[in-house]
């Protein structure tokens, strides 16, 4: 007897900085903090078309503070579940990447998740489908950012993408195309 099959099922990734909250060049001031997030109700509408079209959704940021010393892990991670509270639980999965060549620290300063390399794209699949028992080829996978490192990740892995505002504004590629 052969196991079942686990369901192909789309994902997208979709960064968070500039896709689905405004920056500070969007809102025209610095971050005061964590809950200083306004997230694009467009962006919000994208992910609920993606959903019902029965996608996972990742969301995922470089956090390079953490590493410069500029504000703590567990800040960082706060930012994105707030992120992710704030577009009405809609992402499967958050994850970030808190490293930066120039940290002073050797273990922040080299790492496989800082984009445009693939380890944090990866990781997160792997661990939705952990989760979900399902797979996620290629050919079903969108990658939404607007960061010209995350879009090269993109290029690197072979997955289909879009660039943020356009696909915040037209729709781009959807889980059912």
């Amino acid at each position: 007897m052969t196991p079942p099959a686990r369901p192909a099922v789309p994902m997208l990734f979709v960064e968070v900085e500039g896709v689905l909250r405004k920056t500070p060049d969007d809102l025209g001031r610095p971050y005061r903090g964590p809950f200083d997030i306004d997230v694009f109700v467009d962006a919000v509408e994208r992910l609920r078309l993606w959903k019902g079209a029965g996608g996972r959704i990742i969301g995922f940021s470089q956090q390079s503070g953490v590493a410069l010393g500029e504000t703590d892990e567990q800040t960082a991670m706060r930012t994105l579940w707030t992120v992710r509270e704030r577009v009405a639980n809609l992402l499967d999965h958050v994850v970030l990447c808190p490293h930066h060549p120039d940290a002073p620290m050797p273990d922040h300063a080299r790492c496989w998740c800082r984009l445009p390399k693939p380890g944090m794209l990866i990781a997160a699949q792997h661990e939705v489908a952990l989760r979900q028992q399902e797979h996620y080829p290629l050919w079903m996978a969108l990658l939404v950012a607007r960061s010209p490192e995350a879009l090269q990740a993109a290029r690197d892995l072979d997955l289909d993408h879009v660039e943020g505002d356009v696909w915040r504004r037209d729709g781009g590629l959807t889980a059912a195309e």
